[in-house]
């Protein structure tokens, strides 16, 4: 059977192990809070009331003290899916940038004017706005199942033959199938790809928030796909992911374990080294001097810290290049766990637009457990490097548990009316922008964009402060959309770190700023406190139960050395009336206010690696 996780009935410790341990036990009261992921896998369906009656206010804003008794709130001490290095951070496993090996890794205004922020494609045209209230189905037309299902969306009828998928057999392969890093996706007795799909996707779990609908590859109706990228193949893992990702059929894309068992190097330029105008920029005629950047720096007597920069920034920063980022189709999730690939320079486009109007649209995408590993931030890049762009009116995505260090651009961009987005435990590390939602003032489609942010942890480090130009920002950069942040940790960000313009609207809630005094300088909380959320322009930003705290660079927080950062400007909607109960649900479970143990919890739980976070098996 699989294990049911411990629920939370007081203390936690937690470190940023591999596991978390939780002090607490059972109570039939607090299983009507837990995540339908769990209800879903048949282990509790008879015996804790999975789908009780909600709470009739889960979403209110209450002081600290009357936050309700939170269900599930660590996971139990179990074979994490994914590990990161031994006894370390899971999230600063090595992520390298020359070949194989490691890579080396002041005040002035940060204010932007408004008006065109244009890279990559623009958004302008207008389509019908999906407002953050009213109902939340699935789209018509599409496969996904009403998120207010009891059973959620693993109910599948075609399994293995002879296989229960709601039986003790088929639950104890599926643990040792997402538990036991010597046990291949195919090794177990899991032998069709719905089988395994089925057993990826209730191991993973479900999304809360506006991104609630994505199921990616998984297909209720039995035509999942499972494809397994390896190293061992005439076919280069950039060509396999290329054709994975393609088209629109269900299709759960995950690495060999044995192949990916070690840090390896995925860099999706490598598909444009046969063009001759990519290798002119080298300056070289030989492709394999393109496809390693560390053999192109070496020729050159390039050293090693000084190459991503001179190979990717200076030589391949032109905007003509045939170099993109891959489309994701309809249907699909990316899966990392249990592997080690990371994603170098550059990332992935969910759908397309062409001049401001959707050009290919998207839905039903997951990303998850995956690293990516920038070449550091280089103004208007030409190849506009972001590493997830959703794009063309995409929507119900899921960006998960991942890892973002030192990117070129953008962690997560949203522009051109995509909506109905989940941003969940991803750990976002020396990012300069993080988010930028809309990227022009004058495109209306941006109405419509939708997003949740939670449980993220965005971290600058003491030393790149400077570098940053005063300070990491764009979390998010919005323009007449919507997004509900909450429960997010960031560190060594100290101004203007979100921007609200056009009519957006932020709900900002139960946040925590972290700020080392040994590095802050003058920077007390009293300036703190006036910098941090003032770039509101129009629209929306409401900020509740938020704080800045002074902390050791350990993420320790200091006693008595905290403030409030509550404020309201303008009219911002209630985010959670454009949920299903079922995010309602859980959200309200899982809620923690603004201190210590959030800290804790989203250090364990957010990056590629990390424990298993509540809505996750």
């Amino acid at each position: 059977m699989l294990n049911v996780p411990t629920l939370r009935r007081g203390g936690i410790t937690a470190s940023r192990s591999s596991h978390v341990h939780v002090r607490g036990s059972y109570s039939r009261r607090a299983a009507s809070a837990l995540p339908i992921g769990v209800c879903c896998l048949g282990i509790l369906l008879a015996s804790t009331g999975c789908g009780a009656a909600p709470d009739p206010d889960p979403l209110r804003s209450t002081s600290a003290g009357q936050r309700p008794t939170k269900a599930a709130m660590m996971p139990a001490a179990q074979p994490a899916v994914e590990h990161g290095t031994a006894g370390g951070d899971p999230a600063d496993a090595p992520t390298p940038m020359d070949g194989q090996d490691a890579p080396a890794a002041g005040r002035g205004s940060t204010e932007e004017p408004p008006g065109d922020d244009t890279a990559g494609g623009g958004d302008p045209g207008m389509t019908e706005p999906r407002p953050g209230d009213g109902d939340r189905s699935a789209d018509p037309g599409t496969t996904n199942p009403s998120m207010d299902s009891p059973d959620g969306l693993r109910d599948p009828d075609t399994v293995d033959e002879g296989v229960d998928p709601e039986g003790e057999a088929f639950m104890a392969a599926c643990q040792a199938l997402v538990s036991e890093a010597s046990m291949n996706w195919r090794d177990s007795v899991l032998q069709t790809d719905q089988a395994i799909v089925t057993c990826l996707a209730n191991s993973l779990g479900r999304p809360v928030g506006y991104g609630e609908a994505a199921v990616g590859g998984y297909d209720p109706d039995g035509g999942s796909r499972l494809t397994v990228i390896t190293r061992d193949s005439d076919v280069s893992v950039e060509q396999q992911l290329a054709d994975a990702i393609s088209g629109d059929d269900h299709n759960w894309i995950v690495f060999d374990k044995r192949d990916f068992a070690e840090p390896t190097a995925v860099a999706l330029y490598r598909l444009g080294c046969g063009d001759p105008d990519v290798l002119s920029a080298l300056g070289v005629d030989d492709p394999a001097l393109c496809t390693d950047h560390s053999a192109w720096c070496a020729a050159r007597g390039v050293s090693a810290s000084a190459c991503p920069a001179a190979f990717f920034n200076d030589r391949l920063n032109d905007k003509d290049l045939p170099i993109r980022n891959l489309r994701i189709g309809s249907n699909k999730t990316i899966d990392g766990r249990h592997s080690h690939p990371y994603f170098l320079f550059s990332g992935f486009a969910i759908g397309a637009d062409s001049g401001g109007e959707p050009l290919e649209t998207s839905n039903s995408v997951i990303v998850t457990n995956l690293s990516f590993q920038g070449a550091g931030h280089t103004e208007d890049h030409g190849l506009d490097p972001d590493m997830i762009r959703a794009t063309g009116a995409s929507h119900d995505i899921w960006i998960h548990q991942n890892t973002f260090d030192l990117t070129g651009d953008a962690a997560f961009d949203v522009k051109v009316g995509a909506h109905d987005i989940t941003i969940s435990f991803n750990r976002v590390k020396d990012v300069k922008r993080a988010s930028l939602h809309g990227s022009s003032d004058s495109r209306e489609i941006n109405a419509q964009i939708t997003t949740t942010m939670h449980h993220n942890a965005f971290i600058t480090s003491d030393a790149l402060y400077d570098t940053f130009g005063g300070t990491g920002r764009r979390v998010p950069l919005i323009r007449r959309g919507q997004s509900h942040l909450f429960n997010n940790v960031f560190y060594g960000y100290r101004k203007d770190v979100l921007s609200v313009r056009v009519g957006a609207r932020v709900a900002f809630e139960d946040n925590l700023f972290l700020a080392n005094p040994d590095a802050i300088g003058d920077d007390d909380l009293e300036y703190l406190v006036e910098s941090l959320l003032r770039d509101y322009r129009e629209g929306g930003l409401r900020i509740t139960g938020s704080r800045v705290a002074l902390s050791d660079a350990s993420y320790h927080l200091q006693a008595g050395a905290s403030a409030d950062l509550s404020a309201s400007f303008g009219s911002t909607p209630s985010m959670g009336d454009g949920y299903s109960q079922r995010s309602r649900d859980a959200i309200s479970a899982n809620r923690l206010s603004a201190g210590q143990e959030l800290v804790d919890y989203v250090m364990a739980t957010a990056g590629k690696g990390a424990s298993p976070p509540f809505n996750s098996r």
